[in-house]
C-alpha cells in the first residue's frame, strides 16, 4: 500500500496508522472499495485516545479510517 507522509500517523492520536479490514455494509465505504487503485484502509483504533474535534469532526469514541490507492505513474 502507498501512502502520503501525512496519511502515516492519525491526526487525533498521533499513533502511527494500521491497515484494517472493513467488514460493514455502509455505501460511502462499499463504493471507495470498488474504485480503480484502491488497494484498502488504514486507521487507528485506539478510540480511548481520540478525544479532540479535528477539522470540525468530532472523533470522540471513534475509530479514524483513511482509503489508501496505488500512486498513479504518469
Amino acid at each position: 500500500m502507498s501512502s502520503g507522509s501525512s496519511e502515516r500517523y492519525c491526526p487525533i492520536c498521533g499513533f502511527e496508522l494500521a491497515p484494517l479490514k472493513y467488514g460493514g455494509k455502509e455505501p460511502d465505504k462499499l463504493a471507495l472499495m470498488k474504485r480503480d487503485g484502491f488497494c484498502g484502509f488504514l486507521g487507528c483504533v485506539r478510540v480511548a485516545l481520540h478525544d479532540k474535534v479535528v477539522d470540525g469532526v468530532d472523533y470522540h469514541g471513534k475509530v479514524y479510517v483513511v482509503p489508501v490507492f496505488h500512486k498513479r505513474v504518469s
